[in-house]
């Protein structure tokens, strides 16, 4: 039986290495101070450039990078549980420090379909380099999810594979639903120019190995899902508001917690209406930013900072120099 390991880190402990990690971690850097990253794979993953790499517009150096090049302090682990101020992995080893910023706890939407796992998801580089291998030799592909992800991998495979048969559906009544309908019929049309095959207002009944149904119609191809995230937060006893992301308070600390901060899809945050803010990269930069200020204004005995995050727009690449914003 192994016996747990307790590791006392010097310095502001991050766990994730996506976007809000990479730049709470930062943060802290530039001020001087050693950020620890733990992450399962000890890469960052350039998400947003996942389905131009999968489709085939973007090199495969797009995809990700090692998060050593972001921090000289990284773990490789995965966090089986948490207490304020202390983290245990998998593995039994326990990591302790004076300030924490959480950014991981986001898992792909996995609704109650029959043959989900015949999908194949985008959601980290390995599975950009698995859907670009495979979308070379398809003759037909099938999107499901019509958000940012689902309509840039539908435009990028239609830009840089044109025998291949490309059909983008979506349960909603328009693409990007959360971008507004001006928004959502502009992407319509551009993929419509390509040949885009696009189905909405019809939720997936099942999926096969080669196959999506939707309301009895069968579609034949390689099927993607891409349709978003959710937070799963209250799995490791976090404080979670109704949508399932973590409460923060107005400095990004754990709501009712003292040494614990949490940025990006895994947070909820607001703007200054009050307004929960989309779970997005750009988001992600800002929260994860203050979050590593104030873990270090924290270590310092300093007043922490109000976080003042905004929605700054969206820009949407959609291959063969096309895109939306």
């Amino acid at each position: 039986m192994t016996t747990p390991t307790a590791i006392a880190v010097d310095g502001v402990l991050v766990v994730g290495g996506g976007y809000a990690g990479v730049h709470a971690a930062r943060s802290v850097i530039r001020a001087g101070r050693r950020a620890f990253i733990i992450d399962p794979t000890g890469r960052h993953d350039f998400v947003t450039r996942l389905a131009a790499v999968a489709g085939g517009t973007a090199p495969e150096s797009d995809a990700s990078a090692s998060l050593s090049d972001f921090s000289d302090d990284v773990i490789v682990g995965s966090m089986a549980s948490i207490v304020d101020g202390a983290v245990t992995l998998n593995d039994g080893r326990t990591f302790t420090a004076d300030a924490v910023v959480v950014t991981a706890g986001a898992v792909p939407l996995a609704p109650s379909i029959e043959g989900l796992d015949f999908a194949l998801p985008l959601r980290t580089a390995a599975d950009a380099s698995r859907l670009r291998a495979k979308i070379d030799i398809a003759s037909s592909v099938v999107i499901v999810g019509g958000g940012a992800t689902g309509v840039q991998l539908a435009g990028a495979v239609a830009a840089k594979h044109r025998s291949v048969a490309v059909t983008l559906m979506d349960g909603a009544q328009t693409l990007l639903a959360g971008l507004g309908a001006a928004t959502g019929g502009d992407a319509a049309r551009i993929l419509g120019d390509r040949g885009v095959d696009v189905r909405l207002g019809s939720d997936v009944d099942e999926i096969g190995e080669g196959s999506v149904n939707v309301a009895g119609d069968m579609f034949e191809g390689l099927p993607v899902w891409a349709a978003g995230y959710t937070a799963r937060a209250d799995d490791f006893g976090f404080p979670v508001e109704r949508s399932g992301r973590i409460d923060v308070d107005q400095f990004l600390r754990v709501r009712g917690w003292s040494r614990t901060f949490a940025a990006g899809d895994v947070a909820a945050h607001r703007d200054a209406q009050g307004r929960e803010l989309p779970m997005s990269a750009q988001i992600a930069v800002q929260a994860g930013e203050v979050a590593g200020r104030n873990a270090l204004r924290l270590l310092r005995g300093d007043t922490l900072d109000r976080a003042r995050l905004s929605h700054r727009g969206w820009v949407l690449d959609l291959g063969g120099f096309r895109g939306l914003a």
